[in-house]
């Protein structure tokens, strides 16, 4: 009896001791260590830019994956309305401008895959920027909180969304858009705007006819999206106004054009608005 009674007041801080181990272990698997920035991670090249938020990485070893971006939530190319797609469009432009051919490093949460197979990751460009971040941050897209994620990321892209609102950055801009002549156009990349310019030539190359201004910017029309539009070279010697993603190729800035609302010709050469 003696023994019984002594062993008695230990088994709480037993139990409190085995319990501790429990959560610090399935903490340990759900967020890994916090003093690193991220979790167990593979690295790799962005080598397809689907939408906004998914990507395709090839790993060192060669292997490809599907990439769905943590806690984020762009426009959808299947919705149907229409200015919501185009919005998916100029989404997938930012990404794929800030994205594609780019070395990256993946790190993972509680969930390491989704329903369909895709990684769900947090992407890493260098120097530590989280990609995730940026585009919220950017305006073109909003947060996707329906699933659980670390809470510290989880707050830092609700403020990312927020800043980007209250500035009225990308996505989040009213119409309409500001419009630059396209001799300005290269003091404007990054952003979603609208170019106003001459088209002085018309050029079918690759997947793409290109509308080219005098001063190096273009307008390009993919080829599977050129039913949506009136005869191509009918375009030569118009003004042209066109809205959307301003990126660069090679240094000259140009703006992909998928729908008919993103273009607009004009009667004469001062700027347009949508």
């Amino acid at each position: 009896m003696p023994q019984r009674q002594s062993l008695t007041p230990r088994l709480p801080l037993f139990f409190s001791f085995v319990l501790f181990i429990v959560i610090a272990h399935i903490r340990l698997n759900m967020f890994g260590d916090h003093s690193l920035g991220h979790f167990s991670s593979d690295r790799g090249v962005v080598v397809v830019v689907y939408d906004g938020d998914t990507i395709k990485v090839r790993f060192e070893d060669g292997s490809e994956k599907k990439i769905r971006l943590i806690g984020v939530d762009s426009p959808e190319f299947d919705d149907q309305r229409d200015n919501v797609r185009f919005f998916a469009s100029v989404a997938k432009r930012f990404s794929f401008d800030r994205l594609y051919r780019k070395k990256v490093r993946l790190s993972f949460d509680w969930e390491r895959e989704d329903k369909y197979g895709r990684l769900l990751a947090y992407v890493w460009l260098d120097g530590d920027v989280l990609f995730n971040e940026v585009i919220l941050k950017e305006g073109f897209a909003s947060t996707f909180l329906k699933f659980p994620f670390r809470d510290d990321f989880r707050q830092r892209f609700i403020k990312a969304e927020r800043e980007a609102r209250k500035q009225e950055r990308g996505l989040w801009q009213k119409e309409p858009l500001p419009t630059v002549p396209s001799a300005e156009a290269a003091q404007n990349i990054g952003k979603y705007i609208s170019v106003n310019f001459k088209c002085t030539e018309v050029r079918s190359r690759g997947r793409f006819v290109f509308l080219h201004s005098p001063d190096d910017f273009s307008a390009l029309i993919p080829r599977n999206s050129l039913s949506l539009f009136s005869d191509a070279q009918s375009y030569e010697g118009q003004w042209i106004t066109v809205k959307g993603y301003l990126e660069a190729y090679k240094g000259k800035p140009q703006i992909v054009v998928y729908f008919p609302l993103q273009f607009k010709r004009e009667m004469n050469s001062g700027r347009g608005s949508f």
